[in-house]
This record gives structure tokens, C-alpha cells and sequence, in this order.
């Protein structure tokens, strides 16, 4: 994570966890963000933010696709912006807000094969002193909810890979 921005003005956050799950588990989770799961962690602080963004005329929680996620799709107070099947889903902020924020979750296979790698990246892109100042008041929060998103998504992919699955049991 770097607490200054990067010398093109963006401020970063970056988290890789161990996931005890094949990395197709792993991406099942990630491409369910927003949906019945919610975001994995602090999902009353995310209503909170779609509330209050709402009332400065943004989108707030408007839910998602019940489908798989495409380029362009809603995803609560954000857009799929990028989306590599199996691999990596970016989405870009539409909340209001002074600058641009970009949210990508990738899944990577470990070398054992049986594991994989969560990896959560944010990029704040401000816009003038209003945008940094965004920046440093948000941090404590998204430090602890980040952290904790990326973990509980890891914990959930845990538990979907734990589960036997139906075909195996009927063979």
C-alpha cells in the first residue's frame, strides 16, 4: 500500500492472500461480488455508502446483473469496467466523488495447484486537493474494510472448495 501517491498523482492499495481453494473457486467469488454475498465484509458500511452517495446524486446500491458479469454491467455503486473470465474483474467507482476509483480482484493458481492466490488492488485517482483529501480522511476505513474484504473472500472460497461436489457424491 502506498499512504503517498505514485508520480503520476494515484494513490494505491494492494493485498494478496493464500487461498486453501483451486483458483476456479477462488474466481467464483469475485465474480459474485455485489450479488447474495454482498462484498464479504462490512456490507452495512457498504449500504451506508450507497445511501449517502444517493443523496449526493449518485447511484447508490442498485444491485447487479443475475448473471454472469460482462464489461459495462452495474455493480452496486460501481461498473464492470474490465473483466478476464476465470482471472481478473476491475470496476470503476460511479459514486460521487472528486477523482476516479478502480477496484480489481484477481485470482492466480499457486504453484501446488490445489491453492491460489487472492489478489486485491484499488487505485484512487484524485482530482485536486478535494480528491487527496478524500484519499487521507477514507484510509482507516479502507484499510480495515478492505482487509477485511479480501479476506472474507478468501474464507468463502475456502468453504465453496470444501464442499463436496454433487456430480463427485453421484459417481
Amino acid at each position: 500500500m502506498t499512504l503517498l501517491p505514485d508520480r503520476d498523482g494515484v494513490f494505491r492499495e494492494r493485498r494478496t492472500v493464500r487461498v486453501a481453494a483451486p483458483v476456479d473457486v477462488t474466481w467464483s467469488c469475485i465474480a459474485d461480488l455485489g450479488g447474495a454475498p454482498g462484498w464479504y465484509a462490512a456490507n452495512h458500511l457498504w449500504a451506508v455508502r450507497g445511501r449517502v452517495d444517493r443523496l449526493l446524486g449518485g447511484p447508490g446500491l442498485r444491485g447487479r446483473p443475475d448473471r454472469a458479469l460482462r464489461t459495462g454491467d452495474p455493480v452496486d455503486g460501481w461498473r464492470v469496467h474490465d473483466i478476464h473470465l476465470g482471472r481478473s474483474l476491475t470496476l470503476r467507482s460511479e459514486q460521487r466523488m472528486p477523482g476516479r476509483a478502480f477496484l480489481t480482484h484477481e485470482a492466480v493458481a499457486a504453484p501446488d495447484g490445489a491453492s491460489s492466490l487472492l489478489e486485491q488492488r484499488l487505485e484512487w485517482h484524485p482530482d485536486g486537493w478535494r480528491g487527496r483529501l478524500l484519499w487521507w480522511l477514507e484510509l482507516p476505513a479502507h484499510v480495515l474494510v478492505m482487509r477485511a474484504m479480501v479476506r472474507g473472500m478468501g474464507v468463502a472460497a475456502e468453504r465453496r472448495g470444501a464442499r463436496p461436489d454433487l456430480a463427485s457424491l453421484l459417481s
